[in-house]
């Protein structure tokens, strides 16, 4: 069931212990390294850019108390930084089910966006995704909307709108 099974979680583990590869590569230590799905899975998580101007790259300690043989000191990401190689991990883990619990909570709006059509675009995928944030789900095949952990409404994004229901309020309520 592991092999089929990707989660990433709000509270994600960050290896500080590793550099910004290895981070990303222990997502599939069964397999060996690929460096196109390598790429691609940083693309993805749209964490090539940051990671390009680190100072050794992909190669650099993500801990600033990590040092390289050479006497550079790693650096200290951001939340949202971490996010995105937490989303690489996943992406080059390449699992056919995907949990995503609050994956993207420290990064903005447009850039979750982005990441969040990446995901649903591949329909070999099935994606789970738990979300207080619902223009995250809104493009959701099916939404199941919880109170006090009961399903209360379940449709697509346009039928629980027009239902006028919780999800309808909880959605407007976010627009503003």
């Amino acid at each position: 069931m592991h092999a089929y099974i990707g989660v990433l979680q709000q509270d994600f583990t960050a290896f500080s212990f590793a550099n910004a590869k290895d981070n990303v590569l222990l997502g599939d230590i069964t397999n060996s390294y690929d460096d196109k799905r390598f790429h691609d899975a940083l693309s993805r998580a749209e964490a090539k850019t940051f990671l390009e101007k680190l100072p050794k790259g992909v190669d650099t300690y993500v801990n600033q108390w990590m040092e390289h043989s050479d006497g550079t000191s790693g650096v200290d990401l951001s939340g949202g930084q971490w996010q995105r190689l937490a989303l690489a991990r996943n992406f080059y883990r390449d699992s056919p089910i995907i949990i995503l619990d609050e994956p993207t909570s420290a990064i903005d709006a447009l850039a979750e966006s982005r990441i969040f059509q990446r995901l649903l675009s591949d329909k070999k995928k099935t994606i789970i995704t738990i979300s207080h944030r619902l223009t995250t789900v809104e493009k959701a095949d099916i939404i199941y909307m919880f109170e006090a952990g009961v399903i209360v409404e379940q449709g697509t994004h346009d039928y629980l709108v027009k239902k006028r229901g919780s999800y309808y309020h909880m959605f407007e309520s976010q627009l503003r």
